[in-house]
């Protein structure tokens, strides 16, 4: 789900032709306004995003200590860096709460611990690419899994068991080692990608690296499964799955690349790879969100309590982002 950041290795290059000054010139003045979005487009975009999902701009931001309090309880001992600890508990807090409004607390506070896992191996997991390598085999060998995170993980794999249908459990366990996986080819840097790769990777290997597919099945829970309702719901998993990825992109893009100079994301990976504009990537993302959300409510007409779980997801992603100090928006003229 996270904003995936795209190591140099992972950016398409090509070889310069030969070309005069002036040419030289022109080219860097095109390629310098592909690469441009001004503030106020930008928050032109979210708010034309905004009204289309129904999301109002609130600085107001839940109530989430006692989660918070919960999950650094558990997290604290997985870093020795303290204050990182306490970010991601506040982070993973805030996920759990906005994405998941009716779930029970525990569970809650299961995907809130899930998400600050998740944060800490992406900001220190460089320093622990064998582990990484070498956590699938751990699990099944039953050895034990060090250093501290990894036993976190299997800690999570036993409460996903308890909490959500044997389906799901699968799901969320297959998309844990997915994720695993691409981050180890993220953040190894021996070797790099090939110049030439498909149109379709930005967003397959997007796909991998976020994790967006364990939040999309963290809506279905043992209290709300059936096995009609499974179906129903596998069927609108693809929108889900993209939405999630697509309002990550769009509204972490401010903190990014537009405050921060961060240029090996997927935003910019994907205008290289298509040779189009900054802005038109991002106008792109803006009418996906809007079309995935209402492909998804027809999708879901027939099933109205599920159909509210998955609007309530996407609302609640976008109130997460407008209103977690991590990305920023509040600094933004977002009032519709």
């Amino acid at each position: 789900m996270f904003a995936l950041q795209w190591p140099a290795s992972l950016l398409p290059t090509q070889k310069e032709a030969k070309l005069s000054a002036p040419q030289k010139q022109l080219q860097q003045q095109q390629q310098q306004q592909q690469q441009h979005i001004t503030i106020p487009q930008y928050e032109l975009l979210l708010r034309k995003t905004m009204k289309d999902i129904g999301v109002v701009a609130s600085s107001h931001q839940k109530p989430c200590q006692e989660i918070t309090e919960r999950i650094l309880s558990q997290i604290r001992g997985a870093t020795a860096d303290q204050r990182l600890a306490q970010a991601v508990s506040k982070v993973g807090a805030l996920v759990a709460i906005y994405f998941y409004p009716t779930h029970n607390q525990h569970i809650q506070i299961i995907i809130g611990l899930y998400t600050a896992v998740y944060l800490v191996l992406d900001d220190t997991g460089h320093t622990m690419l064998d582990d990484i390598s070498q956590f699938r085999r751990r699990l099944v060998e039953n050895k034990e899994q060090q250093p501290a995170l990894f036993q976190l993980l299997s800690y999570l794999f036993d409460q996903f068991d308890q909490y959500f249908p044997s389906f799901v459990a699968n799901k969320l366990f297959s998309g844990v080692l997915t994720s695993l996986s691409s981050l180890e080819v993220e953040l190894d840097r021996s070797s790099d990608f090939p110049a030439l790769t498909s149109k379709l990777f930005p967003k397959y290997f997007r796909n991998m690296n976020g994790s967006s597919e364990a939040y999309v099945y963290f809506i279905l829970t043992k209290e709300n499964y059936s096995m009609n309702r499974l179906k129903q719901f596998l069927g609108a998993v693809p929108e889900l799955w993209n939405i999630t990825d697509e309002v990550n992109d769009l509204m972490s893009f401010y903190k990014e690349s537009l405050i921060a100079s961060e240029r090996d994301t997927y935003v910019y990976y994907q205008a290289q790879t298509q040779a189009t504009s900054i802005y038109e990537t991002l106008h792109t993302l803006s009418l996906q969100i809007s079309h995935r959300y209402e492909a998804l409510q027809r999708i879901l007409a027939d099933d109205a309590a599920l159909r509210e779980l998955v609007e309530g997801y996407v609302v609640g992603q976008m109130q997460f982002y407008l209103t977690s100090e991590r990305y920023r928006l509040v600094e933004l003229d977002l009032v519709l």
